[in-house]
């Protein structure tokens, strides 16, 4: 107050251009970090399913040591599974106590069918092979490069995969452009491509019999 008089400052806002410029670059923004959060996410999934395996590789390695070196039950397959949720007579009932352990659950597969991701690699008992078959047994393939479980198709019920069975229930893509995760027969996990074209082809051969005599049934990454 000065003299007696009042003196009003006008606050000044923002204006309605100023308004939609933050606005712009705020979309701006947020259309740039999309990608990299999906990107992580995506990743994060990933990795919680590695895990997964490893643990279940835990538990098979358990199995190994009770039945004379075969990794996973076998004949306890869809065919002669109850209905879910009261699966009974499946291979996991025997190795975790259970039809349904979370980790037979990929958490980029929440819809799986019979409540599993994963799938065997039954070419290992249909060539009697054990943990600790040598090297010519296994086809001169290293233990690190055979696969004894993959990712299969959501939609597929299957527990083993069986000879003519790979085009139809493997899942190649189920982490994007990494492609699936597998776990092999050291015990370890990683994410895999599929078969490179030329050297091994879908419906052609299948990588993951040891017999294939292209080389597949390892990891060629």
């Amino acid at each position: 107050m000065h003299g007696g008089l009042h003196i009003h400052r006008r606050r000044r806002g923002f204006t309605l251009v100023e308004l939609l410029v933050v606005i712009g670059i705020i979309a701006l923004l947020i259309s740039m970090l999309m990608p990299a959060l999906a990107s992580a996410r995506q990743k994060a999934l990933m990795m919680q399913c590695l895990s997964n395996e490893r643990q279940i590789g835990v538990s098979l390695m358990d199995y190994v040591n009770n039945w004379n070196g075969h990794f996973f039950p076998p004949g306890m397959g869809a065919n002669a599974a109850d209905p879910p949720p009261a699966t009974t007579n499946v291979w996991p009932c025997v190795v975790f106590g259970r039809s349904d352990p979370p980790i037979m659950m990929c958490p980029n597969d929440p819809d799986a069918g019979f409540l599993h991701s994963y799938i065997m690699n039954n070419h290992l008992s249909d060539h009697d092979i054990k943990y600790w078959s040598g090297v010519n047994a296994l086809a001169g393939v290293t233990p690190d490069k055979i696969i004894v479980m993959g990712e299969k198709v959501t939609t597929e019920i299957d527990y083993y995969m069986d000879p003519g069975d790979f085009s139809r229930l493997t899942e190649p893509f189920r982490h994007g452009p990494v492609g699936s995760n597998y776990l092999f027969m050291d015990w370890h996990a990683e994410p895999m491509l599929p078969p490179i074209p030329g050297k091994t082809s879908f419906g052609a051969v299948d990588p993951w019999d040891l017999n294939d005599t292209t080389g597949a049934g390892t990891n060629q990454n």
